[in-house]
């Protein structure tokens, strides 16, 4: 409801309605795929990881979604990704990485 309000402030209706009306076929495939497919998918798959596993060892991995959503639009959708994309992609990757094997690099490191 907030992004219809920040939309509407922005653009207004007439834009909105224009924009709407002008989608493509990959711009409705793209939709329908968010709204049903990878919802129906992610949330089973995050199920599945939740009732096997502490949530604690899976939600980090919970930051990868915008990571893999940036790098879909860039690869299939033809996006281009500003220097500050490529960045926050490297600071996240990088700070999971840490998150997940820092206690294993750190351990190595005291031997």
């Amino acid at each position: 409801m907030a992004f219809t309000a920040v939309s509407l402030m922005m653009y207004g209706a007439d834009g909105l309605v224009s924009y709407t009306l002008s989608l493509s076929g990959w711009g409705i495939a793209s939709i329908l795929f968010l709204a049903y497919v990878s919802s129906l998918v992610g949330y089973t798959a995050w199920g599945d990881l939740l009732s096997r596993h502490p949530a604690g060892k899976i939600t980090p991995f919970a930051l990868c979604v915008p990571v893999i959503a940036l790098l879909v639009g860039y690869i299939f959708l033809g996006e281009r990704l500003g220097a500050w994309h490529w960045a926050g992609i490297v600071v996240v990757m990088a700070g999971l990485l840490i998150h997940v094997f820092g206690g294993k690099w750190l351990g190595r490191l005291n031997k």
